[in-house]
């Protein structure tokens, strides 16, 4: 069966205000009812070349040559605009960001239906209703009289989906709409956009780093390198047998296991006994009896001296607040807590803070902004009297930074200069600046480009061997957690539903839920092969 072109990028360049080339030549098509991925790390050009496709390119930035063509008509300035909205639709990859603050969820859908398909501000808003409804939003209109803020990350997405639907659009541009998504609900998501692209006849151009989604969703697939077109072709023949060592790298990254792990000590560093949270529940009348909702059940935890173990399961299942509790961050209700063999009450606690480090997924917002990443990685050295005058605690800041695979000179530099993989590497070297025994790595890879992640991850496993260090790594990827870890706890809905060795859960799943996790979540070889045994 043959679709129409829809979409055609011809030799596009890009280039910044100095001449500095950002996209190089770029050419490819998207035909009607075709999913498209364009995929490469964060720098290639994937982003700036959708952009350009919605005449959105960032000031600095400007076209230096090249032709779009859509549905047959050449787009230019003056005639893009009028095709946003309507038959040019976009879904960011973060809602909260790309969603009115201040505006009900219904009124900020039916603004789009009001402005592009004319209709009464009340029928645009029963329609609303009904998009939402569409998209698998449960009581919609419930939730079209919330704010965007209430829903959790799984629904804003649906919503933006939603609202990018609303003006029945020919092209729909996917920019990473399931990156920071728990696999069960990325799953959830990329199904929906299949089905509305194959119930609307739309074509989409997929954005994303994740080979395994390219692999089950995408028709064909183009790879970007920076800001060059690599390689494209379909999707199956060009993942399964990537000829160009670029895509052969990415594929790799997304499959390939880490060194074999280092032995691992036998005696605990951390246990949790019976750890349980629970947090108060607003009470709609001041006179109404108070409620708690549980969010960590009873559950036993321990991990070895340089031991990585993974925690695992969807949002809301209790993972931060387990990793939090378990070094002190905030305090159970019940149960103990033994740190080499020691149990630690009340004040004793404070042990933790010395020995046990954290690292956040968001590593910007983790660093001051207006401080050098040297001086920060420095401070805990002063604080805790770690080193012994200036001149040893500037060495020890050079050791740390050379130790996390970054130079002696980006001491001096300010965290906005640095990527996000760099960003985390420092984040890293200030947590190892306090020598802990053990880091809590909470979602630290989650946002990384493939090679990106694969280096953190490399890093993690080195630091173990040289170290002596202990992780707890909290994560819904799970295809870092097979590279990394020694065991997986599986949790759900604050329970530990399954735990054990690494190659037993992923090999022989007991439990249902581990199954659904493992099911939602393929890397690229498996979700080539289940993709082929489909087409049979």
């Amino acid at each position: 069966m043959t679709h129409s072109r829809l979409l055609s990028v011809e030799n596009l360049s890009l280039e910044t205000a100095e001449g500095r080339l950002l996209v190089d030549n770029v050419s490819f098509h998207l035909d009607q009812r075709e999913i498209l991925a364009l995929v490469g790390e964060s720098g290639s050009g994937k982003t700036l070349t959708s952009l350009a496709v919605m005449d959105l390119l960032p000031a600095g930035v400007q076209k230096a040559s090249g032709e779009l063509t859509f549905a047959g008509q050449r787009l230019e300035s003056g005639n893009v605009q009028s095709l946003r909205g309507c038959r040019i639709a976009t879904v960011f990859q973060e809602p909260m960001s790309s969603m009115n603050p201040t505006l009900r969820i219904g009124e900020q859908i039916a603004e789009v239906l009001v402005r592009h398909r004319q209709m009464s501000w009340k029928q645009a808003q029963q329609e609303a209703i009904a998009l939402l409804d569409r998209v698998g939003i449960v009581n919609p209109a419930l939730r079209a009289r919330q704010y965007i803020h209430q829903l959790s990350g799984g629904m804003r997405q649906r919503v933006m989906i939603a609202s990018a639907i609303s003006g029945q659009p020919q092209l729909l541009i996917a920019d990473e709409p399931t990156t920071a998504l728990d696999v069960t609900i990325q799953a959830q998501i990329l199904s929906l956009l299949q089905d509305l692209q194959r119930e609307m006849g739309m074509g989409i151009l997929l954005i994303t780093h994740d080979l395994s989604v390219v692999a089950r969703y995408a028709d064909r697939v183009c790879v970007m390198q920076q800001g060059q077109l690599v390689e494209q072709g379909e999707t199956v023949a060009t993942l399964g047998s990537p000829v160009h060592p670029y895509t052969r790298k990415l594929v790799d990254a997304s499959v390939a296991q880490l060194p074999s792990q280092a032995a691992v000590k036998t005696q605990p560093l951390l246990e949790l006994s019976a750890i349980c949270k629970s947090y108060p529940l607003p009470r709609p009348l001041p006179f109404w009896p108070a409620k708690r909702q549980t969010v960590l059940h009873p559950l036993d935890l321990s991990i070895a001296q340089g031991e990585i173990v993974g925690v695992i399961g969807e949002s809301g299942s209790g993972k931060t607040t387990l990793g939090s509790a378990a070094i002190g961050l905030i305090e159970a209700d019940n149960g103990e807590i033994r740190f080499q063999g020691e149990a630690l009450r009340g004040r004793q606690r404070k042990v933790l803070r010395r020995h046990c480090q954290i690292i956040f997924q968001d590593p910007y917002s983790s660093l001051n902004p207006k401080i050098t990443v040297g001086e920060q990685i420095a401070e805990p050295l002063r604080v805790w009297q770690l080193r012994k005058g200036e001149a040893a605690v500037q060495a020890r800041v050079k050791e740390l930074l050379t130790l996390v695979g970054l130079q002696e000179q980006h001491a001096g530099r300010l965290p906005g200069a640095f990527s996000g993989g760099q960003r985390q590497r420092i984040v890293i070297a200030r947590a190892l600046a306090m020598e802990p025994k053990l880091l809590v790595a909470d979602e630290a890879v989650a946002a990384l480009d493939l090679s990106v992640r694969g280096q953190i991850l490399a890093l993690f496993n080195e630091l173990r061997h040289k170290l002596g260090l202990s992780v707890l790594f909290i994560s819904h990827d799970l295809s870092a957690v097979r590279q990394l870890c020694d065991r997986i706890v599986v949790m759900y809905h604050g329970k530990v539903v399954e735990e054990g060795a690494t190659e037993r859960v992923i090999s022989q799943p007991q439990d249902p839920y581990t199954l659904q996790l493992l099911a939602a979540a393929p890397d690229v070889h498996q979700a080539l092969s289940q993709r082929s045994a489909a087409a049979q």
